[in-house]
């Protein structure tokens, strides 16, 4: 079998002075030529290394004010000094590196199951956007922003509003206190089960609301965009997961997607939720179990679209009433 690049991340080095490329290969280990640039198209990276066989990261130094992207590809002998020759695969930094925005996560890259790849810097997820400091506000520029949506509710839009013009379409949370359950004496796997019976919910009740959502993504001018609620992790969470199954991205992809608000999100940014949950009844095991990121949540919920639904196209052009040229025209913009 030929060999080929199955997936390429950047991430921060350990000792967070410089970053690492990441690859992963399908095939026998070869040498990898490695390019660098500031865009996603490879095209204009340059030739960094060739790295030998075996050998599946490069540490690269940091660039200040820069986003790096990585093209990686088997090595060819003539490949020369520019970017990188054959079936290179791009990657970059999954969570962008803002100061006072923990979750900020561009959806590009993820592969999809006939081997098209989403693009890059076209479609953001994030938790909420009102502390951004100069610093982010002048990184967050840098990206091209055209449209930002905002799935907060009302009262979380007026205490914390954004710092930038948004779209408001809020996505309703059904709140722990709408529930029946008893929340005395309840656990940690209880409060998971809140969450999953949480993202059941909107995806039964709020379809017209993820229809319009993802209806705006498709309308011409509106990428690159990005998407938040309060944390990143709910009502962003599950809109990320029904816009990337829309995409053909695979399931495991999906789920790994849902799970880095786990990595991303810090434990100080809970605590006013955390306070708020046991202050509506909930036990503080329970509440602890909210705050977290199940993976098999959000595979229980997307399941459930599937029994229910017949799949994700039949969901978003019945109940959430997407017209099926802006579903192929969401998927023509995203996908490469």
């Amino acid at each position: 079998m030929e060999t080929a690049v199955s997936h390429v991340e950047i991430d921060a080095a350990a000792d967070d002075d410089a970053l690492m490329v990441r690859w992963e290969l399908a095939g026998e280990p070869v040498a990898m030529d490695v390019a660098l640039g500031s865009s996603p198209n490879r095209r204009d990276h340059q030739h960094v290394a060739t790295v030998a066989a075996g050998e599946t990261t490069l540490r690269v130094a940091r660039r200040p004010g820069v986003r790096l992207f990585a093209s990686v590809a088997p090595h060819q002998a003539d490949g020369g000094a520019g970017a990188v020759a054959g079936a290179a695969v791009v990657g970059s930094q999954r969570r962008i590196p803002f100061e006072a925005v923990t979750n900020f996560r561009d959806l590009g890259g993820y592969r999809t199951g006939t081997g098209q790849r989403v693009r890059w810097g076209q479609v953001f997820r994030s938790d909420a956007l009102h502390g951004m400091t100069e610093g982010d506000l002048a990184l967050y520029g840098e990206l091209g922003v055209q449209a930002v949506y905002d799935l907060r509710g009302e009262v979380e839009v007026a205490e914390r509003p954004n710092p930038m013009p948004s779209r408001h379409i809020p996505l309703l949370t059904r709140r722990p206190d709408d529930s029946p359950v008893a929340f005395e004496g309840m656990s940690s796997k209880d409060g998971e089960q809140v969450l999953a019976g949480i993202y059941i919910g909107h995806i039964d009740h709020a379809a017209a609301t993820i229809g319009e959502l993802l209806s705006a993504l498709a309308e011409p001018g509106a990428l690159p965009a990005v998407f938040h609620c309060h944390a990143g992790k709910d009502r962003t969470g599950l809109v990320a997961a029904l816009l990337l199954d829309a995409l053909g991205v695979e399931r495991e992809s999906i789920l790994d997607d849902y799970e880095l608000t786990a990595r991303f999100r810090l434990r100080a940014q809970q605590d006013e939720t955390f306070e708020r949950l046991v202050n509506l009844g909930l036990a503080p095991e329970a509440a602890a179990g909210v705050l977290t990121a199940p993976r098999w949540a959000m595979a229980e919920a997307l399941s459930h679209l599937d029994r229910e639904y017949g799949s994700i196209e039949q969901y978003l052009t019945g109940p959430a009433a997407m017209k099926p040229a802006d579903l192929q025209r969401l998927s023509a913009a995203l996908l490469d």
